[in-house]
Parts: structure tokens; C-alpha cells; sequence
């Protein structure tokens, strides 16, 4: 004869371990195709995640023909990569570092100067690093969350920018509506401003366009640094949608050291970035860090 109690007691205490493992789960492991909140292991800072559809980006070459690339559906960040996000990795996690020597993953060496630039702090967008410094970030919060965050690829970013939208602003053509969703030199005093106080895109990515120009993952091991997006010291020309940012030495030639620095742009304080993160990554890239 079966025991029920006994056997509901025992079932219980079955699915508890169970439970408590799916739980214990990123939210973003199984939350395919929406937004979420991701938190930085070890610490109380948080930044959003947008889920991206999938799609077709068409790019007019400069002969005039189009070309159609193919979008897989990914999660970018709502806002611009902030202070408080990116100093976590410029100064945390030394001594983890040097004690596991962690394979492929550095930390950069101190800023000359201020940090800050004499620009925001708090809630501000980070700035001045160079695309190698973002491109370690990304590895560095891999490590720390166990996902895989990286820089987007120009199709990626522009696709997210433009939103389903085919004008040159993803407003529409009219540039005089650009100070309702960015910052840029008419509008900005010339300085950063507190990320998400404009507009979002159709898609709920704020300053996507101005305020910082934004790294994109390079397409191969010698291509020029890209950023996109425009920035608070740009002309309203640079929020179209395809415009584009090369990196060239005078973002850096006010660095006094020789070798200049690999990690940090002296001149360029108007360059920053967003992370994303592909939706067929639902493996970790690595064990999170405690």
C-alpha cells in the first residue's frame, strides 16, 4: 500500500533542488527575446538589456547598388556603457587577476590625467577609451557574468539604430528633430549628458545617436577603429543613421607618453560604447566570477 504523505513529503523534496537551480539562473539564460536586467556579480550595479528582432539591414554601396544583410536577433544595451559599469573593470579585480592569471583577459593601465575628463560622472557615459579597451571590457564582464557580451558589428548597431525605419534619422528627414533624441553640438554645451534624458528610438535604445559615438567590433584584424552614432561635439549630419567615426591618431596625440596608450584616447573624449549579446549564445562563455 502507498504512503501518500510520504510519498508527496519525498516529491517535494525532490523538485526543491531542482527549483532552486532554475532559480538560481541568469534571468537572461531563458528569457529568449525579451528585455532584462542584468546585474554585475559581486557588486549592486545593474545596467538593461533590449532584445533586438532579427531582420534584413539594406546598405546602398557607393556605386549605388544594395546589398542585404542578414540581422540574427540580439540584446543590446539600453543605454551607453557608464561610469559605474566600466570603472568596475579600469580598477576592480586586480588581485583576482594577478593571482589566476586569467588567459585573454587584461585590465587596462591608469588614465593619464583625470578619468573624467572634466566631464560627468555618475550616470554619465563612460568616455575616452579606445576600441581596444571596450573590446576588453566585453571580455572582462563575460568573465564576471559568464555570458557573452561583446561590441556589436556596424550592420548590428546600424540595424538597431534605425530601427525598421529607411530615413536618414530614424525620426524620419526632418534634422531639426534631433535635439528631441540626442545630443549633439547645437544642444550638448558641448559636454556629455546624463544618459536617457532624450528620447529613445523605435525600439527603446536610448542615445543611440549623440551624446557619445559608440566603438563597433571591428570586421577584421585590419580595418580602421569605427565608431558610430555621432557625439555631443558632432554637427546634427553625424545622427544619420549611417554615419561613421574613423579613429585616426589626432584622437590621441595629446597623450605625452612614448609609446602612447594602447587603452586610453587623450583627445577623444567624445567616444564611448554599448555592449550586446547574441541570442544563440545561451551557453555561458565562462563560469561567472565570485
Amino acid at each position: 500500500m502507498i504512503n501518500l504523505f510520504s510519498f508527496k513529503t519525498r516529491r517535494k523534496s525532490l523538485l526543491a533542488p531542482c527549483l532552486s537551480a532554475l532559480l538560481a539562473l541568469p534571468f537572461c539564460s531563458f528569457a529568449a527575446e525579451t528585455n532584462y536586467v542584468q546585474q554585475i556579480p559581486g557588486t549592486t550595479v545593474t545596467f538593461e538589456m533590449v532584445a533586438i528582432p532579427g531582420g534584413t539591414l539594406t546598405k546602398t554601396k557607393a556605386g549605388g547598388e544594395t546589398e542585404k544583410i542578414s540581422i540574427a536577433p540580439f540584446w543590446m544595451e539600453k543605454y551607453e556603457v557608464k561610469w559605474e559599469e566600466y570603472l568596475l573593470w579600469v580598477f576592480g579585480d586586480r588581485e583576482q587577476f594577478e593571482k589566476e592569471k586569467l588567459d585573454g583577459i587584461t585590465h587596462p593601465t591608469k588614465p593619464y590625467g583625470s578619468v573624467y575628463r572634466e566631464r560627468g560622472e555618475k550616470g554619465y557615459p563612460a568616455i575616452g577609451m579606445s576600441q581596444l579597451s571596450a573590446t576588453e571590457y566585453c571580455k572582462w564582464l563575460s568573465w564576471k557574468t559568464g555570458l557573452k557580451f561583446r561590441l556589436p558589428t556596424e550592420a548590428e548597431w546600424e540595424y538597431a539604430c534605425r530601427a525598421g525605419t529607411t530615413t536618414p534619422y530614424f525620426w524620419g528627414d526632418d534634422a531639426s528633430q534631433a535635439g528631441d533624441y540626442g545630443w549633439f553640438i547645437d544642444n550638448s554645451d558641448n559636454t556629455t549628458q546624463p544618459c536617457g534624458k532624450k528620447k529613445p528610438n523605435p525600439w527603446g535604445l536610448y542615445d543611440i545617436v549623440g551624446n557619445v559615438a559608440e566603438w563597433c567590433a571591428k570586421d577584421s584584424k585590419d580595418a580602421p577603429d569605427v565608431a558610430r552614432g555621432g557625439a555631443f561635439s558632432e554637427p546634427v549630419t553625424k545622427m544619420r543613421s549611417n554615419a561613421r567615426m574613423i579613429c585616426t591618431p589626432e584622437w590621441n596625440e595629446l597623450d605625452p607618453q612614448n609609446p602612447k596608450s594602447i587603452w586610453w584616447l587623450a583627445s577623444a573624449d567624445f567616444v564611448g560604447f554599448r555592449v550586446v549579446r547574441s541570442m544563440d549564445d545561451a551557453k555561458a562563455a565562462a563560469p561567472p566570477a565570485k
